[in-house]
């Protein structure tokens, strides 16, 4: 199994091979140069690996939520990559890559994980993930909520993401007893996305490429994202 991944919905940009259970990636926190880095980043993925394009079984992409323009450039590149090799595309959650990271490097065999994204207006992207297998596993809905609604959950959990720390410190002082911690500085990476894709490969989770499409959530994103742009 060959699966090229590429994560491009916050500030990090990041590409990952997985090679038959290894995962080589390329992972860097940098806003606003996705454009510049991604290419190079696959290219260095493959070729440290020495798998060329023709051997990938499928391409996985962080399909959402997230930043508009970076959902953007990883399902354009993804889709302009499947269908130039006549390969299947399989998406992730970016939510879905944030728990898996966290975990594979905390201890959490019974705690839940909630990631949390900024998703600006003061408000969070977020989802609620247990641990099934060694797969991070969405035990609720992705949405977009105000911060506070992480709060309400109920049972020990972790929850870590750029959402989480933009927000806390303005409504609680102290965590609920309920959580168990917080993880600072965790952000999706491509590395995750390819882990989870190779659980999707197994299960037959693959779309052509014309099916691709980012997850916003907030239905009205690309609306005013539009609309910023015409004030300019």
């Amino acid at each position: 199994m060959k699966i090229l991944a590429i994560e491009t919905a916050t500030e990090a940009c990041s590409a990952a091979l997985y090679n038959d259970g290894e995962v080589t990636h390329r992972y860097e926190i940098a806003p606003r140069k996705h454009t510049q880095l991604i290419l190079p980043m696959m290219d260095e993925v493959l070729n440290e690996s020495g798998i060329a394009k023709s051997e990938l079984d499928a391409i996985a992409f962080g399909r959402g939520p997230g930043a508009f323009t970076g959902l953007r450039i990883a399902v354009g590149i993804a889709q302009g990559l499947a269908l130039s090799l006549d390969k299947p595309l399989i998406p992730v959650s970016t939510l879905a890559a944030m728990a898996q990271q966290i975990l594979e490097t905390q201890n959490v065999t019974d705690t839940q994980m909630i990631p949390a994204i900024d998703a600006r207006m003061g408000e969070v992207y977020w989802g609620r993930y247990s641990n099934k297998d060694g797969e991070a596993v969405l035990t609720n809905e992705e949405q977009v909520s105000v911060p506070e609604l992480l709060l309400e959950q109920e049972a020990s959990s972790i929850i870590f993401g750029s959402g989480w720390e933009a927000y806390h410190a303005e409504f609680v002082a102290t965590p609920a007893d309920w959580v168990a911690g917080s993880v600072h500085d965790v952000f999706p990476s491509a590395q995750h996305i390819a882990t989870l894709a190779s659980f999707a490969w197994q299960r037959g989770e693959l779309i052509d490429a014309a099916d691709a499409e980012p997850t916003y959530l907030r239905n009205n994103v690309a609306k005013k994202k539009a609309e910023q742009g015409s004030k300019n």
